[in-house]
C-alpha cells in the first residue's frame, strides 16, 4: 500500500469526525497514522486494522397491539421490521487482529509509542494503560455500544444450576458446584494443555511423519503441491495428533466456555510440521534438514499456541480470584439443598425440586451481591464471530448487566434506581457482495471501504413478543465501516 492510500484513510478519518469534537487534523497526527499503518505491511488477515462506520438504523419492529376500522385487534408480526420516520445513526468501531479475529470496541486511543522522531501507532483500548505513554492522543468512542462480560455472570449461572441439579437428585451441591468454579480459569485450563508434555510428543511425532511423507513424495518425483499434501496427510493421521484432536475436541466444550483454541492448536502443529517438512524437501535438502524443518514448524506452532490471544478480560479474571467467587459456591449449594429438600419431602418430582433449588440458588446469589458484584466486571473488547470480507457476516451478542456502572437505567442518587435492567443485544451484520451496487459504486470497496445490513435483537427492555413469546425488540437498517489503520494488534 503507498502513502498515496494512507492519504485517503487520513481524509476519510477527517470526514468521519468533523462535526464531531474528534477532528485529527493536527499535522503531527496525520504523520503518526501514516507512518503507523504503513509499519503494519506484514498483516496477515486482508482486512486486519481499525475500521470506524456509521449504523444507520431505519427499520424496528412494533410492539403495540391496535385496533381497525372492523375493531378486530391487528397485531404487527414482530419478526418483521417496518420503516420509521427518521432514522437512528450509531458509530460503530471494529478491530480485526492478524488472527482475523474481530472484536467489537467501545472506545479506542490512537497514541504514538515511538521514542524517536520516527512514530510508531499504538491501537489502545484499555484506559488502564494510557500512562505507559508519553505522547498526546487522539480517542475515538461510540456511546452506542457499551457492555461489561457476560462470562462473570454466567459462570454464576452454571454454579447454580450445577448445585441444583445435584440436590434434586442426591448427588453432593457443594462439589458439584465446586467443580464448575474449578473450570472459571478458561486460560490456565488451556495453558495447561499446551504447554503438556503429551501435546509436545505430538509435535515431535509428527515432524517424524510429516519428513516421512514429504521424502517419499519428493522421492517420487512429485511436484512441490504433491510433497505439500503428502506431509499434510502423514502429520494429520498421525497416531499422537489424531488422539490429541480427539482431545481437544473434549476440552473445547468441558470447561466454562466453549474455547476453540484447543482444536486449533492442534492443527496448527500438523500443518506447521507439514508445512517445514515439504519446504525443505522441495529445495532438495537432506533427510536429515527435512526433519529439522518438520520439527521446527511443530515447535513454532506450539509457541504461537501458547501466546494465543486470551478469551478471558482482565476485569474477569480479577472477579474470579475475589472473595466474592469464592463464596459463591457455598452460597449456592447451601440455597439449593435447602430449597430441594423442601419440595421433595412436599412430592415434588426432581424436575420440578431442580427447578425451585436452581431459583433458590441465583436468588441467594443475588441477595449475597454475587451477582451485583459480577454485572460490575468491565471488558473493553467483544469477540465477535465472522469476518469483515464481502459477502461475510459478522455476528456476536453484547451484555450489560443490571448492575454494571455505566447501565443507563441506573441513577445512583435515586433510592429507587439502584439497580437497572439487565440488556441482552445479539448483533448480526451481512456485508454487501463485491458485485453489489454500492461495491460497483465505491472504488476501494473490500479493501478500505465496505457496506452491508445490519440487525440487531434487544433483550431486557421489554416484555418477549411473539405467539412463542421469544422475540425481542428488533432494529434493522444499513451500515458503512471504513479502514482507518493497518495496525492489527491492540494494547501493545
Amino acid at each position: 500500500m503507498k502513502f498515496l492510500n494512507q492519504a485517503k484513510h487520513l481524509q476519510l478519518m477527517r470526514t468521519i469526525f468533523t462535526g464531531n469534537s474528534r477532528s485529527l487534523a493536527p499535522l503531527f497526527w496525520l504523520t503518526v497514522l501514516i507512518c503507523g499503518s504503513a509499519a503494519a505491511f506484514g498483516q496477515t488477515t486482508p482486512s486486519s486494522g481499525l475500521w470506524v462506520g456509521e449504523v444507520t438504523l431505519d427499520h424496528v419492529n412494533e410492539t403495540v397491539v391496535g385496533i381497525d376500522a372492523n375493531n378486530q385487534t391487528v397485531a404487527p408480526d414482530p419478526n418483521v421490521p417496518t420503516p420509521v420516520q427518521s432514522p437512528a445513526h450509531l458509530r460503530i468501531i471494529l478491530h480485526v487482529d492478524k488472527q482475523g479475529q474481530v472484536r467489537l470496541l467501545k472506545n479506542v486511543a490512537i497514541l504514538n509509542k515511538s521514542t524517536n522522531s520516527t512514530p510508531v501507532v499504538a491501537l489502545v483500548t484499555d484506559p488502564t494503560l494510557y500512562p505507559n505513554y508519553s505522547s498526546i492522543g487522539k480517542r475515538i468512542a461510540t456511546a452506542a455500544y457499551d457492555f461489561g462480560d457476560d462470562r462473570a455472570v454466567q459462570i454464576l449461572n452454571d454454579i447454580a444450576a450445577a448445585a441444583a441439579s445435584a440436590a434434586a437428585t442426591g448427588g453432593n451441591p457443594t462439589n458439584a458446584a465446586n467443580q464448575v468454579a474449578q473450570t472459571a480459569d478458561v486460560d490456565a485450563r488451556y495453558l495447561a494443555y499446551v504447554t503438556s508434555a503429551g501435546l509436545n510428543n505430538a509435535a515431535l511425532n509428527a515432524a517424524v511423519s510429516a519428513k516421512v511423507g514429504a521424502m517419499q513424495a519428493q522421492g517420487t518425483n512429485g511436484s512441490p503441491d504433491q510433497v505439500l499434501s503428502a506431509a499434510t496427510s502423514a502429520a494429520t493421521n498421525n497416531f499422537y495428533i489424531v488422539s490429541n484432536r480427539t482431545y481437544a475436541v473434549t476440552l473445547s466444550t468441558s470447561g466454562a466456555f466453549v474455547d476453540p483454541r484447543y482444536i486449533a492448536a492442534v492443527d496448527s502443529i500438523a500443518l506447521g510440521a507439514a508445512n517445514g517438512a515439504a519446504s525443505a524437501a522441495n529445495s532438495n535438502l537432506t533427510a536429515a534438514a527435512v526433519g529439522l524443518a518438520a520439527t521446527n514448524g511443530a515447535l513454532t506452532a506450539i509457541t504461537n499456541a501458547i501466546n494465543a490471544p486470551s478469551l478471558e478480560s482482565p476485569n474477569y479474571n480479577t472477579f474470579i480470584g475475589t472473595g466474592n467467587f469464592a463464596s459463591a459456591v457455598n452460597i449456592a449449594a447451601a440455597a439449593a439443598s435447602a430449597k430441594a429438600q423442601t419440595a421433595l419431602a412436599a412430592g415434588a418430582s426432581a424436575n420440578t425440586a431442580q427447578i425451585e433449588a436452581n431459583g433458590a440458588a441465583i436468588k441467594a446469589l443475588t441477595d449475597a451481591n454475587i451477582f451485583a458484584a459480577a454485572d460490575t466486571v468491565v471488558m473493553n473488547e467483544a469477540l465477535m464471530a465472522g469476518s469483515i470480507s464481502p459477502s461475510q457476516a459478522l455476528s456476536g451478542t453484547i451484555y450489560l448487566g443490571a448492575s454494571h456502572p455505566t447501565n443507563p437505567f441506573r441513577h445512583r442518587r435515586h433510592p429507587d434506581h439502584t439497580i437497572g435492567f439487565p440488556i441482552s443485544r445479539a448483533l448480526n451484520i451481512q456485508f454487501d457482495s463485491s458485485t453489489s451496487t454500492n461495491a460497483q459504486q465505491i472504488a476501494s470497496f473490500g479493501v478500505d471501504t465496505i457496506t452491508g445490513t445490519y440487525r440487531e435483537e434487544i433483550s431486557g427492555l421489554h416484555k418477549p413478543l411473539g405467539p412463542n413469546q421469544n422475540i425481542g425488540l428488533i432494529a434493522a437498517g444499513t451500515l458503512k465501516l471504513n479502514r482507518v489503520s493497518l495496525v492489527d494488534t491492540l494494547n501493545q
